[in-house]
């Protein structure tokens, strides 16, 4: 799977996300994903460097995963639920 993100003035590079191969079916994680966030989302948001913006992503499993909550509350970054 390929993961990219946009916002008004710029955009991350593309991200090919793992599967997660602990998975009965290889498929994507909480993990996974966590694993973007930090190689992608961490750098994009402090270069930013603007606390007023929110961050949205769809309603997928994995977006709305404990851990994956837990990071962008550590990250201090908004999500839009």
């Amino acid at each position: 799977m390929v993961w990219g993100c946009f916002w008004d003035t710029g955009r991350t590079g593309l991200y090919l996300i793992d599967r997660d191969f602990e998975l009965k079916k290889h498929g994507y994680s909480a993990n996974s994903y966590i694993k973007v966030l930090d190689a992608m989302v961490a750098p994009a948001v402090e270069e930013l460097n603007n606390p007023g913006y929110i961050f949205m992503q769809d309603n997928a499993s994995i977006h709305r995963a404990g851990t994956v909550r837990a990071w962008f509350t550590n990250a201090a970054i908004i999500c839009l639920d």
